[in-house]
This record gives C-alpha cells, structure tokens and sequence, in this order.
C-alpha cells in the first residue's frame, strides 16, 4: 500500500497512515460486500439503517432475511404480498387471507401461522404483531391471528380397562352324608379261667 503522507506532514499523520496500512494489508478484500445473506454481521444494522427498516428482536438469520427483500417489500409496502414476505423471514409458512377470502367484513384480514419447530413466546407474539403493522396499508384492519402448532411426536397413547369378579370361598360344610357299607355282625367271647394253689404239707403223713 502506498502512502499519500508527505515528508513535512506531522508524525501523527505519519502514525496513523501507519496503522491504516496494517489493518487494510490484513483486510480480505474479497469477503467485504453489502449483501444481507452474506455480509458481516456486524453490517446488519448499518444496511437495516440505511433501508430504513427496523431488525428489533430478531436473530441473525432473520434479519438477514428480512434486509435481503428491503428493496421489494419497500416497493411494495401496504400490500398483502408484502406483509406476507415480511412475515416469511420469522415464519416460512405465514398466509395473510384477506376479507373476501372468508367473508369478512371489507378491508379486513387475517394472519395465520403453522409451525413446528418456532415456540411463540411473548418475543414471537410480539414480533408478529410488529411486522404485520409496519407492513400493512393504514385502511386495513387486522382481524385475527391464528395460529396452528403442528407436533411430529412419535408417542402414541392407550388406554386398558379391566374389569372382573371376585370370589371368596368359605370354608366346606357337610350337609349329607350317604354309607353304603353292608351290614355286618360281630360276636365277642369271654374265656375265663380260674386258678387256685394250695401248699399241702405231707410232713407226719407216713
């Protein structure tokens, strides 16, 4: 880089062309452009001013969507097609129907969103009221938003239901008992015997 400080300029003219000449050596030249898509971030907000156009609380991916179509949706401000596209860059399925799609009254619209993936939080309400205002005509008048959570859950749910009696067995009773044994006849006997003995004494006798 060449320097455009002249001998006799002062040593402070000297320091700083100095330094502007290390830091463009170390710029590269090829990732410097004005294109929301691909620009530094740190452009976003000097493009969203330059655009006249307001990236409040949206993330970085949605304000590069938003700048990339400010030349269109300045062109086109008021219109459905402009609320809409506004709408895409926070949420790709937004659909604006308009009072004679559904039999409304004249100048009035409706907004609904699907998704799967955004939580509506307070922030997301917020901001989808805020781009719808600030990309509608002043004679249209906001009806409603609808909006439709979509779940790819892979739960499934059932239910069982069991039913039955329950049986308590007391203890067995005899109510009647039947013998068929034969009749039959016994006989006892009693043998009784006797016995005596007696001592004789024969002493004298002879």
């Amino acid at each position: 880089m060449n320097t455009l400080i002249l001998n006799h300029h002062p040593k402070q003219s000297k320091a700083i062309d100095l330094s502007a000449k290390q830091r463009f050596e170390d710029l590269k030249i090829e990732s410097i452009t004005n294109l929301a898509l691909h620009c530094d971030k740190r452009m976003l907000p000097i493009l969203a001013n330059a655009y006249d156009m307001s990236i409040d609380g949206l993330e970085e991916k949605e304000a590069r969507k938003l700048i990339s179509k400010a030349l269109l949706l300045d062109r086109y401000n008021g219109t459905t097609w402009a609320i809409k596209e506004a709408l895409k860059a926070v949420f790709p399925t937004a659909v604006v129907k308009e009072w004679f799609n559904y039999g409304g009254e004249p100048y009035f619209f409706k907004v609904k969103v699907s998704t799967s993936e955004i939580s509506f939080d307070e922030r997301t309400l917020a901001l989808l009221d805020r781009l719808i205002l600030e990309f509608k005509n002043v004679r249209s008048v906001l009806e409603s938003i609808e909006i439709e959570i979509e779940s790819k859950s892979d739960s499934f749910n059932a239910s069982v239901e069991i039913s039955g009696e329950a049986l308590e067995i007391l203890p067995f009773q005899t109510t009647q008992i039947s013998s068929k044994q034969k009749p039959s006849f016994n006989a006892t006997g009693v043998f009784i015997c006797e016995i005596s003995k007696t001592n004789i004494d024969f002493k004298g006798v002879y």
